[in-house]
């Protein structure tokens, strides 16, 4: 039976990797953070229990008053399987199989059986199914609640549900997408929807193949690591010699390729070893070459399923999930097709943004229970985690007794003041207000720069993020001057940083930081004053000072490490690191 009350709450949980919680209240997300800003475990995942305790405590909630939760995917592998592959080397060069001589294994259970089909040398030892009954026992031992209200939906139906209820389009018409590696035996799925109901056209299976199982092996080919540095692949491709690029998009295409049908297919090519398979298609081409092949064929296989799905279908209006969809150079293209009348793509759209999907058909199904007509709301603004308190920021302060190291001090005009030394000395950190969710840092988990001075990304580089010398950062833009930076004919809205777009040649050097080197293209953050006004006041200060409208906005953290959440994660960062300032709430602190 469901406790009935005055309001609806729902807790959605995903407990795959980058594990995440999220709390609806009566249709809107309300809160939403994912486990690694609290473990400080890059793509942590299990069950989000420090996430889940610290969104009710922002939220000012009992346990007791979750009217439901629900859990992403109807079957996932143990905790501790997808820890071990993305933290244990050794493990990980076995499971995909690296080398040319890898002996095979027998294969018992469906996780092996899977593990064969596509193709992996060794078939996943010690990956094994959890059980329902131990999903729910983590949610009904934590929280206290009666197993009955705890529920288990499908993981492309939250992907779906969260691209679709969490866009602007207010209940019109929309063709919803989902591609990913691969969730409850699925890659991809091709939907319809309309108000509050989303009816399931196409789904397409992983066992034999798919575009993140593809993208996910040539990132390992390249010596970079699976499930995390597939955007080093997509910003490294831009440098790659057209004639290079197209030989390795060749050769990838032997190995696997789109095959459209009903429903449509992304399959490998090729019997046996995956990994095997894509080394040996690309042995002797150049790095660049490869990634610049593997982003054509990611881009170009992509358009052609949303272009079929359109043609089946004939919606216009696209809302985009699912792993793949962090591909901002592939949303672009897509973006560009003539027929798309308007587009959204979930704010980090991996497995994290399962938590909010699984959300709201919690808050669906209430809404049916009850008979209330539901009214479920746009995702909104991404300021969802804990809220940085300046008492607690004063006390971390005064423990690490930061003042005998540092200058430490409360200006009157902090907004004005970061402006200033963004000017003077380039870089700038800034941990205000409540957290944002997701991978991208959207100015209250950011390191700012100056976006015209170049010397910034070498700095930056250097002394604070050791990213890759080829990796581009990004501006954040004043809406009202969105139109001297980017081209964007379609007027589409960018508030998540998961777009990008062609750069305006007029005022290109003001944002040259900003933008990669090489195709000039920008993954802008467009900041609206009603969304952030404290990060906006900064934009407005440092135009007023150079006549810039954007800066430069990376997120705050070390590489390969979460962004920062608590004053404490800020300081650590802070000194760790080669950054000159921090704003961190109502204090600046500055090397001396």
């Amino acid at each position: 039976m469901l406790l009935s009350s005055s309001q609806m709450l729902v807790l959605g949980i995903s407990e795959t990797h980058c594990a995440t919680a999220a709390v609806l209240r009566d249709g809107q997300i309300v809160g939403c953070a994912s486990e690694e800003r609290f473990s400080r475990l890059k793509n942590d995942a299990g069950y989000p229990r420090r996430a889940t305790d610290a969104l009710l405590r922002e939220l000012h909630l009992d346990r007791g008053a979750l009217d439901l939760v629900v859990l992403a995917g109807t079957r996932i592998p143990t905790y501790e399987w997808m820890n071990r592959v993305m933290r244990d080397e050794a493990y990980r060069r076995r499971y995909y199989g690296v080398g040319l001589e890898t002996p095979r294994r027998g294969l018992t259970g469906r996780a092996r059986k899977l593990g064969a089909r596509l193709g992996l040398l060794d078939p996943a030892p010690g990956k094994a199914p959890l059980a329902d009954e131990e999903r729910r026992a983590h949610v009904t031992g934590h929280l206290g609640l009666a197993a009955e209200r705890v529920r288990i939906v499908d993981h492309h139906a939250c992907h779906a549900a969260a691209a679709y209820f969490g866009s602007p389009f207010g209940g019109r018409e929309a063709l919803v997408l989902t591609n990913d590696n691969s969730g409850d035996g699925l890659c991809a799925t091709v939907s319809t929807a309309r108000a509050t109901t989303l009816e399931r056209r196409e789904a397409t299976r992983s066992g034999p193949g798919s575009l993140g199982s593809f993208y996910t092996l040539v990132t390992l080919l390249l010596g970079m690591k699976p499930g995390e540095h597939e955007y080093k692949v997509m910003g490294l491709a831009p440098y790659a010699p057209a004639g290079g690029a197209e030989q390795a998009l060749s050769a990838l295409r032997e190995t696997f390729d789109f095959a459209p049908g009903e429903p449509c297919r992304f399959e490998w090519r090729t019997r046996g070893p995956l990994y095997r398979a894509v080394l040996e298609a690309t042995l002797g081409l150049r790095f660049d070459a490869i990634a610049g092949g593997a982003q054509r064929l990611l881009e170009e296989a992509l358009l052609r399923w949303v272009r079929l799905a359109r043609e089946r279908y004939g919606v216009e209006r696209l809302a985009l999930g699912g792993g793949v969809f962090m591909n901002v150079k592939a949303n672009m293209l897509l973006a560009e097709e003539p027929w798309v009348s308007d587009l959204f793509v979930f704010p980090s759209c991996g497995d994290e943004s399962n938590a909010v999907g699984a959300a709201y058909l919690g808050y669906l199904e209430l809404c049916a229970a009850r008979g209330t007509a539901p009214a479920p709301r746009p995702f909104g603004p991404a300021y969802l985690g804990p809220s940085l308190d300046d008492a607690e920021a004063e006390e971390a302060i005064r423990e690490r007794d930061v003042a005998a190291r540092h200058r430490v001090s409360e200006p009157a005009r902090l907004e004005e003041k970061i402006a200033e030394l963004l000017v003077a000395d380039g870089v700038v950190a800034r941990c205000a207000g409540r957290m944002e969710f997701g991978a991208r840092a959207l100015g209250n988990r950011s390191i700012l720069a100056n976006p015209a001075d170049h010397r910034v990304v070498g700095l930056i580089n250097r002394m604070i993020k050791n990213r890759d010398f080829w990796m581009p950062f990004a501006p954040s833009v004043l809406r009202e001057r969105e139109a001297d930076y980017l081209v964007n004919p379609k007027g589409l809205a960018s508030p998540y940083m998961m777009l990008a777009f062609p750069t305006n040649p007029k005022r290109r050097d003001e944002i040259v930081a900003a933008i990669h080197p090489h195709d000039a293209t920008a993954r802008a953050h467009i900041v609206d004053e009603a969304w952030n006004p404290g990060y906006h006041r900064v934009l407005r200060e440092f135009e007023a000072r150079t006549g810039i409208g954007a800066v430069l906005n990376t997120s705050f953290n070390l590489h390969g490490e979460p962004l920062v959440c608590s004053p404490a994660d800020a300081l650590d960062t802070f000194e760790r690191s080669g950054l000159p300032h921090l704003a961190l709430g109502r204090f600046l602190i500055s090397k001396r």
